[in-house]
């Protein structure tokens, strides 16, 4: 009864005595209105990585697209496979950039010029890799609903890259500054560099090279908007990555499901087997007798021999010491892949995609994602987290085939191709724990093989982008290079879903029914480009439509 009294008396007493302090007492002690950079610092990188990572890993579209990876079942074959691809959210983008922009906004009220620099560098790769993958995006208007934009124009492509590459430009000035040590951040809080402030400008001029090579093909379209590729490459070039120290790269820590990797039993309770290195990327690797190929693979279960005359149990060891248990298997048809790697085709009907490389006479019975003729991924692919599975945003050896490349095209400044290129294989083969003189690999023997030395191909700019491809294996920048340079010069399997080529953009999502969106969207579809490979009577929305940067250019195709 006490109690009761005691909260009537004071439910009455709070109107009175509130009167005059109703701001202070709406304010919550317990929600702080204004949350250290530090803390939303960690939360963008994590999840940018992780959001930029999907696009090229395992499973995702593009892995297919890149033919690094076919799915070896009928579950979700038809996207990866035969190029199914549905709309996609950008929605993860926004979320991003919106906590980016806290950031950047706390720089400018703190004068905080070391976070000033690093939401800029941040800012451009993430409107880089939207516009990189739809084409025209909400740029100049978006991230502004507190001022009454909810429905922002779409930017076109060509002014969304001259903001990308002005950011950058500015966040290497503010990070280049002198004084920039005096601008702390937490380094627990920079999961990506710790809180150097040099390793952040190369990131960004790093970046830099990366977008004035994307635009090189509209180079004077550029100049007309007042910027000049080239000059803004070699700037960019000369204070960039310069060893794989600087990569910029983030490791799973596989903990939670969040810091997890995919494959691993925290994001997946059963080891992901439906996954397939595919017949491509296997095919290169085994030819170049690429150590690579035994990072990423391993041997089939099952091997088939045209020699033998029954079953035998043999153990093969692979040049890092690591021994698989198969078996020698007789053909009776010699009509199947004897190789000890074996990868998926591209793009097999999906009736075939269980019983490839299998005898039809073979008694020997098997779940159907676990083929024992057809290669698996490594098991470093299962796990939650492992030493050379990253999150990889940009690397060193992609700055190497973007000086080789830049020297081999007229204009730049850079020379010597053939350094460079060498310099991006011994990059990408460190970034897998593979030196020279180690393991028994020998640079020499492996660069002498006339498919991998730069001097006897006929195609300089061919044979760089073929090992930039094997470099950036599992990553979404190949395709990128793919739609520019038409290299490597992909061959699609027996079906496609419009083809018979690769798709070439993402469409946008679905559209707001709202007619003030509606309006913006209509006008960004507009500038698409239809290909014939668009369906007649279909939307100029389809991922086979040429974004501004491919219009024009012959590129791919």
């Amino acid at each position: 009864m006490k109690l009761f009294i005691i909260v009537v008396t004071l439910t009455l007493l709070l109107p009175v005595s509130s009167c005059n302090k109703f701001d202070t007492l709406n304010v919550n002690p317990n929600a702080k209105e204004e949350v250290s950079s530090n803390f939303v610092l960690t939360y963008v990188l994590a999840n940018t990585a992780k959001t930029y990572h999907s696009l090229g890993d395992f499973g995702s579209d593009i892995s297919g697209a890149l033919q690094y990876i076919q799915r070896g079942t009928n579950e979700g074959s038809d996207a990866t496979n035969h190029y199914l691809w549905v709309r996609q959210s950008w929605s993860q983008f926004y979320d991003l950039l919106r906590n980016n922009e806290i950031i950047y906004n706390t720089s400018i009220t703190n004068k905080n010029k070391f976070f000033e620099g690093i939401s800029l560098t941040l800012r451009a790769f993430l409107f880089g890799t939207m516009t990189d993958l739809y084409g025209d995006i909400p740029y100049s208007e978006s991230l502004q609903a507190s001022t009454g934009i909810f429905f922002p124009k779409y930017d076109k492509q060509q002014d969304v890259y001259k903001g990308i590459l002005a950011d950058l430009k500015q966040a290497s000035a503010i990070l280049s500054d002198p004084e920039i040590s005096q601008y702390k951040i937490d380094p627990v809080s920079d999961i990506l560099y710790k809180g150097s402030s040099d390793k952040w400008r190369k990131f960004a001029n790093s970046l830099r090279m990366r977008y004035s090579m994307r635009l090189l093909n509209k180079k004077a379209d550029m100049q007309q908007v007042g910027v000049d590729i080239v000059s803004e490459f070699n700037d960019a070039a000369a204070y960039s990555f310069i060893s794989v120290d600087d990569d910029a790269s983030v490791a799973y820590l596989g903990t939670t499901r969040d810091n997890s990797a995919k494959g691993g039993l925290l994001n997946s309770s059963n080891p992901p087997y439906l996954f397939k290195p595919c017949k491509t990327i296997i095919d290169t690797l085994e030819s170049l007798n690429d150590p690579r190929l035994h990072r990423w693979a391993t041997p089939v279960q099952r091997k088939w021999d045209y020699s033998a005359t029954s079953p035998q149990d043999i153990t093969v060891t692979n040049i890092f010491g690591e021994s698989y248990n198969i078996t020698i298997v007789p053909s009776s048809t010699h009509d199947v892949d004897t190789a000890l790697y074996v990868g998926l085709p591209m793009g097999l009907a999906t009736v075939d995609l269980v019983t490839y490389n299998d005898e039809s006479s073979s008694s020997f019975t098997y779940p159907p994602e676990r083929s024992p003729y057809i290669s698996f991924l490594h098991s470093r692919y299962y796990q939650n987290s492992e030493t050379y599975i990253k999150m990889d945003l940009m690397t060193y050896n992609e700055v190497e085939f973007l000086l080789a490349e830049a020297a081999e095209t007229a204009g730049f400044s850079v020379t010597d191709p053939e350094q460079h290129y060498k310099n991006g294989i011994i990059a990408s083969l460190k970034r897998w724990g593979i030196t020279d003189g180690a393991n028994g690999f020998n640079f020499s023997d492996y660069y002498s093989n006339p498919e991998v030395s730069y001097s006897s191909a006929s195609n300089k700019l061919e044979r760089i982008m073929e090992q930039k491809w094997i470099a950036g294996w599992l990553t979404v920048e190949p395709w990128f290079d793919w739609r520019r340079t038409g290299y490597p010069q992909f061959k699609t399997g027996p079906v496609t879903q419009y083809g018979p080529e690769t798709p070439i953009r993402f469409m946008y999502p679905a559209p707001s029914q709202d007619p003030k969106y509606l309006v913006n969207y209509d006008a960004a579809v507009k500038d698409l480009e239809r290909t014939v490979y668009v369906p007649t009577g279909q939307t100029a929305d389809h991922n086979y439509s040429r974004i501004w940067l491919l219009q024009g250019t012959n590129k791919p195709y």
